[in-house]
């Protein structure tokens, strides 16, 4: 029942929300190449060679937010580098390079899924 609630509470909120609380401002290219970047030294020169089709695709990706979604698969190629919950943490450390470039939905999303994570 208390995932309904959620579930619905969430719903209304987007549905509610004026667009300035669920749309990012205008692409920044500054951003998106301090991300790209930040994305590409954390995957390292090994996890280059070990995942070259990840490396292209976080070097040419078209947006901010096709970064945010390849979030996931570079922690999965930091899961075979280094222990999970390092891995996991040092992706999560690139979140605060999206607030402004990504939905605010995004990133509440995201938050609530780590909240109360503990970090090593």
């Amino acid at each position: 029942m208390h995932r309904v609630k959620t579930f619905l509470s969430s719903l209304t909120s987007i549905l509610t929300s004026n667009g300035s609380e669920t749309t990012p401002r205008a692409p920044d290219p500054q951003a998106m190449v301090l991300i790209q970047k930040s994305m590409l030294r954390l995957l390292g020169v090994r996890g280059a060679e070990l995942n070259p089709q990840l490396e292209h695709r976080i070097r040419y990706a078209q947006s901010i937010e096709a970064l945010w979604f390849l979030r996931a698969d570079l922690a999965q190629a930091l899961c075979l580098q280094r222990d999970e919950s390092s891995a996991l943490a040092a992706v999560s450390d690139l979140t605060p390079l999206f607030e402004g470039n990504v939905s605010k939905t995004q990133l509440q999303s995201f938050q609530r899924g780590h909240r109360g994570a503990r970090r090593p």
